[in-house]
C-alpha cells in the first residue's frame, strides 16, 4: 500500500522512521577528531642562477663577489667565517620579506661542494641538490644522484599530508 505525502502527518512520519530520528544528535560526537598535530612542512630553495651572496646570507654584506672562472676559481675565498653552531637569523636585504616568518625558517648554510675545473659552476650544483653523491656515482639506484634529502624526510613528515614530496 502507498501513501502520498499529503496525507503523513507529522507524527506518523516521527513514529515511521523510529531511533533513527532520536540518533542524529548523538552522531556527531561518533566523528573522528581532528588531529590535534598540526601537519609538518618542509621547503627548500633553489636559485639555480645563483644569488648575490652579500644580499642573501647573513655575515656576508662585506664579501667580496668571486669570478668563478674555469681555470683560476679559488673555493675558499667564497667561504663565509662564521663559526658553526645555532645563530639567531639575521634578515639581510633580500630576506626581509620572511620577516613575519622568521621562526619557522632554519637558514643552512657553509655546505660545501667541491668544484670540479673544466665543468660550469651551475651544472655542478644542480647535479648535486639535496643529495651528497657525486655526480654519475651511483649505479645500483633507481636515482641517478641517490636519494635525495627531500624524499628522506616526506617519509617522516609526509605521514599526515595529501603527498609526501612533491
Amino acid at each position: 500500500m502507498t501513501t502520498s505525502m499529503k496525507s503523513i502527518s507529522r507524527r506518523g512520519f516521527l513514529h515511521g522512521m523510529g531511533g533513527s530520528i532520536l540518533s542524529l544528535p548523538w552522531m556527531e560526537s561518533l566523528a573522528a577528531k581532528p588531529s590535534a598535530e598540526v601537519a609538518r612542512r618542509l621547503a627548500f630553495y633553489y636559485v639555480p642562477i645563483g644569488v648575490v651572496r652579500r644580499t642573501f646570507f647573513p655575515g656576508e654584506e662585506n664579501g667580496v663577489t668571486p669570478l668563478f672562472n674555469r681555470d683560476n676559481f679559488n673555493a675558499e675565498e667564497t667561504k663565509t667565517r662564521i663559526p658553526k653552531g645555532e645563530h639567531p637569523l639575521e634578515l639581510t636585504a633580500t630576506m626581509k620579506p620572511l620577516g613575519g616568518v622568521r621562526e619557522k625558517v632554519s637558514l643552512i648554510t657553509g655546505m660545501d661542494r667541491t668544484f670540479q675545473p673544466g665543468t660550469d659552476v651551475h651544472a655542478q650544483c644542480a647535479s648535486c641538490f639535496l643529495t651528497s653523491a657525486g655526480t654519475f656515482t651511483v649505479k645500483q639506484s633507481p636515482y641517478p644522484q641517490a636519494r635525495t634529502l627531500d624524499h628522506i624526510l616526506g617519509e617522516q613528515l609526509g605521514a599526515n599530508t595529501p603527498f609526501r614530496t612533491l
